[in-house]
């Protein structure tokens, strides 16, 4: 079967919907920014001295879900920004099915995926109570990985990302067309 793959943030959504839903949960709970210590250890911790991995970075920057209801501030985080999907991006009329695989967590991106009409989300599996990852985080080859078990009876005809270093092993599951997204334009690769 044949299906077409799209990268989420950045590429189907403009904009990076992690640090957009904290800030957007910040601004209805402002108690949570008692979680930031622990977020930038993470950062600090990850992207500058390189001791921790980037799925414990990213545990620690969503330990504020045990603070809130993150499946409805999901709900309502897209309810506001649906308006930011690409126009573009339209998997109701697409002619094969479509496929999201992102590193976003599955809770928060699932509900505009599911208004959209996606077909399969693969996704980092967090538990939306605590922040926790199970797995691994869905990124690089971790995507591949995961699109190899979830999706093993689809191949990918064209491949969509922003990113051309960090999805190059989706980009080059594509069979016809590698597409790279720029502020929400399309190149063919």
């Amino acid at each position: 079967m044949i299906a077409d793959l799209y990268d989420f943030d950045k590429t189907v959504f403009r904009g990076e919907s992690g640090s957009e839903f904290w800030l957007f949960c910040l601004k209805r709970h402002p108690s949570i920014i008692r979680y930031l210590p622990k977020q930038l250890s993470g950062f600090f911790g990850c992207c500058v001295f390189h001791k921790i991995s980037k799925k414990r970075c990213k545990e620690l920057f969503y330990s504020y879900l045990p603070s809130i209801d993150a499946e409805r501030e999901a709900e309502l985080f897209w309810d506001k920004n649906a308006g930011r999907i690409n126009e573009w991006f339209n998997p109701k009329g697409n002619d094969v099915p479509t496929i999201v695989c992102s590193a976003s967590p599955v809770f928060q991106i699932k509900p505009i995926c599911d208004r959209l009409g996606v077909n399969l989300l693969i996704a980092t599996q967090m538990d939306h109570r605590t922040g926790l990852i199970s797995g691994e985080n869905c990124k690089g080859e971790e995507k591949v990985k995961r699109i190899g078990q979830e999706a093993s009876g689809y191949e990918m005809r064209d491949v969509y990302t922003d990113n051309l270093v960090s999805d190059r092993p989706i980009l080059e599951l594509a069979k016809r067309k590698k597409y790279h997204v720029e502020n929400g334009s399309l190149s063919e690769i």
